[in-house]
């Protein structure tokens, strides 16, 4: 990813929670360099795929990001 002077990258906190149906039951941080927060969550969810809570075998799995600054 390359910057311009106009949009330097930030370090964001991201916390990645992982749900079945509405029952949350795990969660992991990730801190990230990137331009803003939008970057920020979709490099985390990215991330994410590699943990050991991202298991097919979830009914309803799905996770959710939210990242802020540093």
């Amino acid at each position: 990813m390359s910057t311009s002077p106009h949009n330097p990258l930030k370090t964001f906190l991201v916390e990645v929670s992982f749900f079945s149906g509405n029952d949350r039951y795990g969660r992991e941080n990730y801190t990230i360099d990137a331009g803003n927060w939008y970057h920020a969550e979709q490099a985390a969810l990215q991330m994410s795929v590699e943990s050991p809570y991202d298991d097919a075998r979830i009914p309803d799995l799905r996770r959710e990001a939210v990242a802020r600054e540093a």
